[in-house]
């Protein structure tokens, strides 16, 4: 199965935190109202991962999201596998091989970001969103020690989790700042646009950008519901890469309209980016967002906790 530690096996994970996804809200120093999940509960939990895996593995939706992913990714001229590796649960990829003419496998040459995808634990439509992730994780064949997580909200349970399963789980809050130096997938599905904001701040240059694969809201999404002021002033940097960038919206399914909706693949040509003038790039400034009405990210610093 996929979604499994190192060795193929699922692990029980027991006397950790857990916590109920209801509201949150945002007080410097208090902690999280938390429960202790039992074993039972751990198992019917990763039970329900592995579920949703195979799920989305022989669903429309993913055959559709491969051929998107083929498009996109065939532009960084990935090296292609002689046979394909072992995925996350330690198991062939049977299904994988039944899709070898619509989708290549590839070297690890890619690493990958995931941001803000909330309690899988609770939640199903985080759980759905990390289950494609794992997916993804296996067709582009991005070794698992090379997936960083974080998110604000996540319960000890889920952190030992994604650890077991060989991820790295980040200390601490970047607020999407993270520069890099290699081809990236960032996974930021229903992210604050302040999220996409600060990676594109992060990573303004064309040598950056242009290895930058961004999944998460449509940018032009964004720019048909924000007033024009609203994104100039606060979001900067997704306003000026708007007539850079090129998306392919994930494929409409009405299963997994609340889990998917409004995302889209981001890329960042290179012919695109070097035509823009060097005046461009220079002086960009960190983002502020001192006159931003609504942040939607929890910003470094600022624990969450749950409330009834």
């Amino acid at each position: 199965m996929s979604a499994c530690p190192a060795e193929g096996e699922w692990k029980t994970i027991s006397k950790k935190k857990g916590v109920k996804k209801r509201k949150y809200n945002i007080r410097g120093t208090h902690q999280r109202e938390a429960e202790f999940l039992s074993v039972t509960e751990g198992e019917r939990i990763q039970q329900k991962i592995k579920e949703a895996v195979e799920e989305l593995r022989s669903s429309e939706f993913w055959t559709d999201c491969l051929e998107t992913i083929q498009r996109v990714v065939n532009v960084y001229h990935l090296a292609p596998l002689a046979s394909p590796s072992i995925p996350l649960g330690g198991e062939a990829p049977e299904s994988l091989e039944d899709k070898k003419n619509n989708v290549c496998h590839y070297r690890t040459t890619l690493d990958s970001v995931c941001y803000g995808i909330g309690n899988f634990s609770s939640s199903v439509t985080s759980r759905y969103q990390l289950a494609l992730l794992f997916l993804l994780l296996e067709t582009l064949q991005i070794s698992r020690d090379g997936c960083r997580f974080f998110d604000p909200l996540f319960t000890e349970w889920e952190k030992t989790f994604l650890k077991d399963c060989g991820m790295v789980v980040l200390k601490e809050n970047e607020e999407g700042k993270r520069s890099i130096d290699k081809p990236t997938l960032f996974y930021m599905i229903h992210c604050g646009k302040a999220l996409y904001n600060n990676l594109l701040w992060k990573n303004w240059s064309p040598q950056k950008l242009a290895q930058t694969i961004l999944i998460g809201n449509s940018f032009k999404g964004m720019e048909e519901r924000l007033p024009a002021r609203v994104l100039q002033r606060d979001y900067t940097y997704i306003n000026h890469i708007l007539t850079i960038t090129e998306e392919a919206a994930f494929p409409c399914s009405s299963r997994y309209m609340d889990v998917f909706n409004d995302t889209a693949i981001h890329q960042f040509p290179r012919k695109k980016l070097d035509a823009k003038p060097t005046e461009f790039w220079e002086g960009a400034a960190e983002p502020t967002y001192q006159e931003c009405e609504d942040l939607e990210i929890i910003q470094k610093g600022i624990e969450c906790f749950s409330v009834s």
